[in-house]
């Protein structure tokens, strides 16, 4: 097994020329006796440094083992990872070309930034869950006196319009900051919003002290967690985050919201069903295997596999979540 994850980061022209060299190989829809015979190249919606790239990496890595051929990691970043999946839909239908996602991909249709989600791929599997970290930076929580969300919260209500917020329009972080302020009884648009192109730029404008807070997970923000430049105001789960202990979560604090960022893998949509069941068996060995499951529970995510079938029955589910605020979503 290998023990380093990929470092491959690529641009819209490699993913181009990937995508030309595996249009030879089999027709849109129709099965190919072997597959793959080539890499598949994995497509990250988002730059590198981030949870989901962490995470799509280090899953890559182990999956290919049990796939017989490379994981070739792509960064296509852009438009709230919009770049990214657009590729991927328009890709050729052969398995070769699979894109990396979670809720961003309803969300971003919900939000009317594109006009297609879910039902415009094909579902391969669900790897991991991560649940989301609201978290402030050290310098904002000192000159506020803020110790949990819900003394952030407070603050908020009685100050709004002067929190920065950094978000990724029309990602994950965005309905979840939006269903925490609405669960709370509070307008979503009591923050003053900033727009980032994922959680590796978001990170870097808060500890510039561009932004007062984000949300973002353990896996992309346990650095900072551990340097004391980002104060984590609560877990956005059912269970306490086991790498952070004494931090409560958000319904232990009064909030009635839980939420994980759930990563799986998608294909163009007409993927040959032989295809996608090929690259299902790999990622489900690969979750399976003791040493890759403790190395995303050190990330502060837990393994969660679900195959094609069930994981078309989730993304349903979380289609139906963010169609419920979408609105609230479109007015920031």
């Amino acid at each position: 097994m290998k023990k380093n994850p990929h470092l491959i980061i690529g641009t819209l022209a490699i993913g181009t020329l990937a995508l030309s060299s595996c249009g030879d190989t089999a027709e849109a829809g129709a099965a190919e006796e072997g597959f793959p015979s080539a890499p598949v190249e994995m497509v990250i919606p988002y730059p590198p440094g981030g949870g989901s790239d962490v995470l799509f990496r280090l899953m890559a890595e182990y999956a290919e083992e049990h796939l017989g051929e490379n994981i070739v990691p792509i960064n296509v970043e852009g438009a709230s990872a919009t770049v990214g999946s657009r590729q991927v839909k328009d890709s050729t239908a052969d398995g070769y070309t699979i894109l990396g996602t979670h809720q961003v991909t309803a969300a971003a249709f919900h939000t009317n930034i594109v006009d297609y989600g879910f039902d415009a791929f094909e579902p391969i599997a669900l790897g991991t869950a991560t649940p989301h970290l609201p978290s402030v930076s050290a310098d904002f929580a000192q000159e506020h006196g803020i110790e949990d969300l819900q003394g952030f919260l407070d603050h908020v209500e009685a100050n709004p319009g002067e929190v920065t917020w950094a978000f990724t329009t029309g990602s994950e972080d965005h309905y979840t900051v939006a269903a925490i302020l609405d669960a709370a009884g509070i307008d979503p648009t009591s923050l003053n919003y900033v727009n980032y192109n994922g959680t590796g730029p978001q990170y870097a404008a808060l500890i510039a002290g561009e932004v007062d807070g984000m949300t973002g997970d353990y896996a992309s923000g346990e650095g900072y967690i551990e340097d004391g430049s980002l104060i984590p105001l609560g877990v956005v789960n059912e269970d306490r985050d086991p790498q952070l202990p004494d931090v409560p979560t958000v319904s232990e604090q009064g909030i009635d919201f839980t939420l994980t960022v759930d990563r799986g893998f998608l294909a163009p949509e007409g993927t040959p069903a032989e295809h996608i069941e090929v690259l299902q068996d790999a990622f489900e060995a690969a979750f399976a295997e003791e040493e890759f499951q403790e190395r995303v529970e050190e990330l502060g995510s837990y393994p969660n596999f679900m195959d094609s079938e069930d994981y078309q029955s989730h993304i349903d589910e979380l289609d139906s979540s963010m169609e419920q605020l979408a609105d609230q979503m479109q007015e920031f």
